[in-house]
């Protein structure tokens, strides 16, 4: 089977990237078809900063797999690279095949196959009893978890093409991961869908073009090259896309009864078949809003309080007193400071000094030894200020400050229990949370940046873009220009006064009357109060002794437990929309009143249960009949049921 198609007399090979791209987002291969054809001009947007950083760790982590061959004894052999203005096909009949030639492993081997050109990351030779040797192919990937199916397709290609090439085919397939695990897969147990794919590819190939297609935001967005056609396409059309918190599944309803532009949606006052009709009024009022600022985008955006939904404090109800203690919260951190893991590099907050005035903080660490020390350092911070500062509270923006600084302290083993007090105590605040259960606001995302504008904050950083911050400490890995680290915590001092300048917003948004929110109360005494001191001594022996090793064990399901907990904190905040579309939350709630339970003995319980309707949803097969759940208010969770 022969999965290319003559163009102008250029025949069109498939990459595995192309095949991974379509896997996610079928109208890529309808554009690519139109460039290939003439009718679309090809993109001249390249990656942004964050593609091409990960792009450039994709490599650096190849380079280090290779190292690591080399320095366990194996011969290496790099295939010589493509030449400039070299066509691949010239390039593979120049490398040949030296696949005969007995290299423990091959670096960068080309292949054209039925259709797809592709480069595997390594061959490695397989040794047989009777004397013969075969390859595998092997893919270096920053994935540190598991394969993605896309993963797997390419290796089945090298896997096919390493067969034509030596009339055996392999009989694994192994991928890298960037944590270091090599992740093996039997070819027998993945190539039939390899083949059921090729199948389908050649229908694709085969059409001048496919109208069924639409284009879509979807993961593979932030890579692709397409993607300021796509976004054209969408603003010109005025997409529901840009409706902030709307599902798929609510614009495949929207767009059934014929309301398919941002503008239709705002003025829609009717219902929706498969659409709650709850939902449709949040929609329309938010994409209402969202038309507003289009006559004058520099001013500040539109809003409008939203009533609670039930008797439990939410949104501005939660807030509590201002406290001369408060602290405000941001962090920056590079997800792939490593292969193998990432690096919160700052901790930036911001105070009252005694003067009254702001004053900002920023603690650097550079590597895992400092993450750690810096990581206890904060907590003890904490732990001295709310003790001198009763009323305290840390107010942060997205609850991953609370569960950024859980994981670190489960991973470096240190100031869990006094974190654990702080976070049972309430001191944590996600203002995020309160916007949400407060306001609609007439902008197309509901990140700090956005939101801020609320407010009047200006900022005065040099930075554009949550990534761009990353993309600088990147830079200051390889060139150590402390000026580089200046500009991070600027734009780092800008978040924590961009999100002291939403609780004052916040604050004067409460209606007359209202009052505080009672500080919670410290949490009863815990068992587990020496738990640190005792890692910490046992932590004094040196690494690899019994002692050491005890530490590192002790208060382990505590630690599990803290991290567990900070996940279902972190989902039980999320917007409904996020939570409609957790499989592991129950979203939207109504109680319809008690129902009386029976016992075993066929009386009456004593307490009764309470019935829940909640909106059409998917779930994931752990809720079922009988099974606990947790459930919160806005500060912490509260308890368990069945």
């Amino acid at each position: 089977m022969d999965a290319t198609r003559t163009v102008d007399g250029h025949d069109r090979l498939l990459t595995p990237s192309k095949i991974t791209a379509w896997l996610d987002c079928a109208h890529f291969m309808t554009l690519q078809h139109q460039v290939d054809v003439g009718t679309l001009d090809a993109p001249s947007s390249g990656f942004g900063p964050m593609a091409r950083l990960l792009i450039e760790k994709g490599l650096e982590h190849e380079h280090a797999c290779m190292v690591e061959y080399r320095d366990a004894g194996r011969t290496v052999y790099e295939v010589p690279a493509r030449q400039r203005g070299e066509s691949f096909a010239a390039w593979v009949a120049r490398v040949g095949n030296p696949l005969g030639d007995g290299h423990d492993v091959i670096f960068q081997m080309p292949f054209v196959h039925d259709g797809v050109r592709g480069i595997a990351d390594f061959l490695l030779r397989v040794d047989h009893g009777d004397g013969t040797f075969s390859y595998e192919p092997v893919d270096a990937k920053l994935a540190r978890a598991e394969a993605k199916p896309g993963h797997l397709l390419q290796l089945c290609f090298y896997a096919d093409a390493i067969g034509q090439l030596t009339g055996v085919r392999p009989e694994h397939v192994h991928i890298w991961l960037g944590s270091g695990v090599t992740e093996t897969h039997r070819l027998s147990d993945v190539i039939a869908y390899w083949r059921r794919l090729r199948r389908q590819l050649l229908t694709v190939i085969e059409r001048d073009v496919d109208s069924s297609t639409r284009a879509e935001p979807c993961r593979h967005c932030e890579f692709c090259t397409f993607a300021t056609h796509c976004d054209s396409q969408w603003r010109t059309g005025d997409s529901l896309i840009y409706v902030a918190g709307i599902r798929t599944r609510d614009r495949a309803a929207l767009t059934t009864a014929s309301v398919t532009t941002l503008a239709g949606l705002a003025v829609l006052d009717a219902p929706v078949a498969g659409l709650d009709d709850t939902r449709r009024r949040l929609l329309t009022t938010q994409a209402a809003l969202q038309a507003q600022p289009r006559h004058d985008p520099a001013a500040p955006p539109p809003f409008a309080s939203l009533t609670p939904g039930t008797d439990e404090p939410s949104g501005l109800a939660t807030i509590r007193a201002p406290d001369p203690g408060d602290v405000f919260l941001d962090y920056e951190g590079h997800p792939f400071w490593r292969p193998d893991r990432g690096l919160l590099f700052l901790f930036g907050w911001l105070t009252h000094a005694p003067s009254e005035e702001l004053s900002y903080q920023a603690w650097w660490a550079h590597d895992l030894e400092q993450e750690a020390a810096l990581t206890e350092r904060f907590i003890t911070y904490l732990t001295a200020r709310r003790a001198a500062f009763a009323g305290m509270h840390v107010y942060h923006y997205n609850h991953t400050e609370r569960s950024a600084l859980v994981q670190l302290a489960a991973t470096h083993g240190v100031g869990e229990v006094a974190l654990a007090a702080l976070i049972d105590g309430g001191v944590f605040v996600d203002l995020l949370t309160v916007v949400r259960e407060s306001v609609q606001v007439g902008v197309e995302s509901y990140s700090l940046k956005e939101i801020e504008r609320l407010t009047g904050f200006e900022r005065g950083h040099e930075i554009d873009k949550g990534a761009g911050a990353v993309v600088e400490y990147e830079a200051y890995m390889h060139d150590g220009d402390p000026a580089r680290l200046d500009s991070i915590a600027r734009y780092n001092e800008d978040d924590v006064r961009a999100t002291h300048a939403l609780l004052d917003w916040l604050i004067a948004q409460r209606p007359a009357g209202l009052g505080w929110r009672t500080a919670m109360s410290d949490p009863d005494e815990n068992v587990y109060a020496d738990l640190d001191a005792q890692v910490a001594a046992l932590h004094e022996f040196g690494v690899g002794s019994s002692e050491h090793l005890l530490g590192d064990a002790l208060g382990y399901w505590l630690r599990e437990w803290r991290v567990h907990l900070a996940g279902m904190h972190g989902s039980l905040q999320q917007t409904q929309c996020e939570q409609l579309a957790d499989p592991e939350v129950i979203s939207g709630l109504r109680c319809e009143g008690p129902v009386e339970r029976i016992g075993t003995n066929g009386k009456p319980k004593r307490t009764p249960g309470l019935r829940f309707s909640f909106p059409t949803q998917e779930l994931s097969r752990k809720l079922h009949r009988g099974a606990t759940a947790a459930f919160a208010t806005a500060d912490r969770l509260v308890g368990y049921t069945t």
